[in-house]
């Protein structure tokens, strides 16, 4: 029993537009590097580090607790299989 449904085409590539996905794109990549790198050259990024320090220790202990909270969900394990 043959059937006459035929496999879908994989997606192909706009003219000139890579189509590789994954964690981000290849335009996305350049446009996050280039934003990245003109924020370094128009910011004191070391006064906006010191600005967002902790004021006390309060609040040292309030961003370490957050931190691993964040961590915590990134170290998961495996994902489940799709």
């Amino acid at each position: 029993m043959a059937t006459d449904r035929k496999a879908p085409k994989p997606a192909k590539a706009d003219a000139g537009r890579p189509f590789i996905q994954g964690e981000g794109d290849y335009i996305s990549g350049r446009r996050y590097q280039k934003a990245a790198k003109r924020f370094a050259e128009e910011h004191d990024t070391e006064s906006l580090a010191r600005a967002a320090a902790p004021r006390n220790e309060a609040e040292q202990r309030e961003m370490i607790v957050a931190e691993k909270k964040g961590k915590a969900k990134a170290r998961g394990g495996k994902s489940p299989r799709r």
